[in-house]
């Protein structure tokens, strides 16, 4: 490694933007990836972009006055990096010995704050960012082994940003993708969920309307709305085990891990958002498939557990009436009611329904779309 790139790592870590701006101007490669022997398999590939990204300021009671200044300056810290050609999507990877750690790109180092700042986001896509990239985690300790695999479009919508969401659908990311987090615990606290953005935006904490927003326009770029998504739920056993050892013959957990599958309608049904319940049925969600729990299974009439309000939301058809449920940039939008309605196979006299609702009366011209 040539001294300029060494001494370009050591000022984008410390967020030196003086020194940033004369190293590259002395030839330094904004795109160069330190990339050392590992001891023992340990890696720790990085570029100056990464390094900066992970130098982001946090708000703190003790710095918020200079909070903004300080995320000001690592904001042209990143901005000159990024015009400077380095690569928004080269893989930084840090892993102990053991093999725990996680592989990322800058992209996705970014995104726990770009997804609040849709400018800083656009910055990124404009250069060239894979809006599927994927975060991966890997741990492997003593007592638990496993990984999570989480693309960048969940990040986005758990975090709420409908903007965000939006801005990565509009670039390509695939709605549909899946996420899976897999960890085996010798002493039984297993965890193993797949699931897609729709499922985690109808999981949401979000307000009512906020949830649906979401929810439609994943619907609007292709969400399955009947996928099935799978995750453990851990329970008391009621055993007491004789020793402490998870890897004795006689211990016994404390938990057990009961298999779910479940669908964004039952997980509505459950969350009691009867709007959200509403507006699935008319988006296509099945209310004939049961929820299952280990052996058993549900049906979506048992998960409203009486609620008249939810019962008739699972009969509800787009009509006037219930349209009136859908998010207000969904009415106000004919584009994105025909995409859902293509997205979901609906037939042409349904598409016409949803045309002549936006429309208003019947006017001549619109006689051909019948």
């Amino acid at each position: 490694m040539s001294e300029l790139n060494k001494s370009l790592l050591e000022a984008a870590s410390m967020l030196n933007l003086e020194a940033i701006q004369k190293l590259l101007a002395s030839g330094a490669d904004a795109t160069h990836i330190d990339d050392p022997d590992g001891v023992w398999g340990s890696k720790s590939k990085k570029g100056p972009l990464h390094l900066a990204l992970r130098a982001r300021p946090f708000k703190s009671d003790e710095a918020a006055s200079s909070y903004q200044q300080q995320l000001n300056h690592w904001k042209a810290v990143v901005r000159t990096l990024i015009d400077a050609k380095a690569d928004v999507n080269v893989q930084s990877e840090e892993y102990d010995w053991r093999g725990c750690g996680h592989t990322c790109s800058a992209f996705d180092l970014v995104i726990p704050y770009a997804i609040q700042d849709t400018h800083f986001l656009e910055l990124f896509l404009n250069a060239g960012a894979d809006p599927n990239t994927r975060s991966i985690h890997d741990v492997h300790s003593m007592r638990t082994d496993g990984r999570s695999d989480v693309p960048t479009l969940h990040t986005a919508v758990d975090g709420g940003n409908l903007l965000a969401v939006k801005a990565l659908l509009d670039r390509g990311a695939d709605a549909d993708a899946w996420s899976l987090e897999q960890f085996f615990n010798e002493r039984g606290f297993n965890r193993h969920t797949e699931e897609t953005a729709l499922h985690r935006a109808c999981s949401s904490s979000s307000s009512g309307s906020a949830c649906m927003e979401m929810c439609a326009t994943l619907l609007a770029h292709g969400a399955s709305v009947n996928a099935v998504r799978k995750k453990l739920e851990l329970e008391n056993s009621g055993m007491q085990s004789q020793t402490s050892d998870p890897r004795s013959a006689n211990f016994v957990s404390s938990v057990i891990c009961v298999p779910i599958e479940e669908t964004a309608l039952h997980i509505a049904l459950l969350e009691r958002k009867t709007e959200l319940v509403t507006m699935l049925v008319c988006a296509g969600a099945d209310p004939s498939l049961r929820r299952k729990r280990g052996q058993s299974t549900t049906s979506c009439e048992d998960l409203c557990q009486g609620r008249d309000d939810l019962l008739q939301a699972l009969g509800a058809q787009w009509t006037p009436e219930t349209h009136k449920h859908f998010p207000a940039n969904v009415r106000a939008s004919v584009k994105m009611a025909f995409m859902i309605a293509q997205r979901q196979n609906w037939p042409k006299t349904m598409l016409f329904k949803v045309c002549a609702m936006f429309a208003g009366p019947a006017k001549p011209d619109l006689a051909v779309l019948a």
